[in-house]
């Protein structure tokens, strides 16, 4: 078998520095920034690396492909773990099934809340879970290139049913008027053509992951 590991903290390192940067220059062309959109902004930065972080681990990239045992089979993995957590019936076990299963839902849930703050246009129940369903399925395509992680269909479920989850809490906060109030006020708050720096950045931080994985 061979693989490399990938140097995942450099990554880490340049994205940080281009979106100090960035903030930096768009605070200095558009004046002093909403603080409660930056604080969202940046939570949402610093998730976002957590969760990669951890689906990632430990960053070893194969360059020789072997058999992967991917699960293709919609829910074949969460009712074989729940079959299992039955069968051996032990606390251990039965806490490791749940904390997957519970883990790969509530590891999305913030997105359903954190995307219809960002942008008026993305207060959409069926958009919010396609956002979260696209960027599970960019992380379970990247999986298949390392060698402890397999694509797994069961995930993206999980996930999506995660975001959904999210997408309800928001849904039932933004009924009461004074939380609606300060939701509005973070989405009214985004600066001009923040579409276009979001596509910005998810390109630069592309580009860098190409060149890292070239490099290397």
């Amino acid at each position: 078998m061979i693989y490399f590991t990938y140097d995942i903290q450099l990554l880490f390192r340049i994205i940080l520095i281009v979106w100090l940067i960035s903030r930096t220059f768009r605070a200095i062309k558009y004046g002093k920034p909403d603080i409660w959109r930056e604080l969202l902004l940046w939570g949402l930065l610093l998730y976002v690396a957590f969760l990669l972080y951890n689906t990632f681990e430990p960053f070893a990239i194969l360059l020789e492909r072997q058999n992967q045992r991917a699960n293709l089979v919609p829910l074949q993995g969460i009712l074989k773990m729940i079959e299992n957590a039955s069968i051996f019936d032990d606390e251990v076990t039965q806490r490791i099934v749940f904390m997957n299963l519970a883990g790969n839902v509530l590891l999305f849930s913030p997105f359903g809340v954190a995307i219809p703050l960002l942008e008026k246009q993305l207060n959409r129940g069926w958009l919010v879970v396609l956002l979260g369903l696209t960027f599970s399925l960019v992380i379970e395509l990247a999986q298949t290139f390392l060698i402890a992680r397999v694509f797994d269909v069961d995930d993206l479920i999980l996930n999506a049913a995660g975001t959904l989850i999210g997408f309800l809490v928001y849904a039932l906060l933004n009924l009461v008027r004074p939380t609606r109030a300060f939701f509005d006020r973070i989405r009214e708050a985004a600066r001009p053509n923040a579409f276009r720096y979001a596509l910005i950045m998810v390109l630069i931080a592309l580009a860098a992951t190409i060149g890292i994985y070239t490099y290397g």
